[in-house]
């Protein structure tokens, strides 16, 4: 499914354990697809790295993307999610 006109943000987050690089590797691709990151955290608990970030992604596709942010978790060693915001909302809803 993709991102409908009025919404084409997605939920990424990425978990793994912390070393340099991994917030430079995950922002470069994004800005390589002209995305804008929304709003960003990220926080270290027992040297585990864990980020999530709401970005807009514009007119890149979703499943390019996707793809990108698995080949940069691959070499990062970090797991790498993404999802299109409406999908994350519906599962997490109360």
């Amino acid at each position: 499914m993709a991102p409908s006109s009025r919404n084409a943000r997605i939920i990424v987050t990425v978990t793994g354990s912390d070393h340099p690089g991994i917030v430079a590797a995950v922002t470069t691709l994004l800005a390589s697809v002209n995305a804008n990151i929304e709003d960003i955290s990220q926080t270290i608990v027992s040297e585990l790295f864990t980020m999530i970030m709401i970005v807009n992604i514009g007119a890149a596709k979703f499943e390019d993307l996707k793809k990108g942010l698995d080949a940069v978790g691959a070499f990062q060693g970090v797991r790498i999610t993404a999802q299109h915001e409406d999908i994350f909302r519906y599962m997490h809803r109360v």
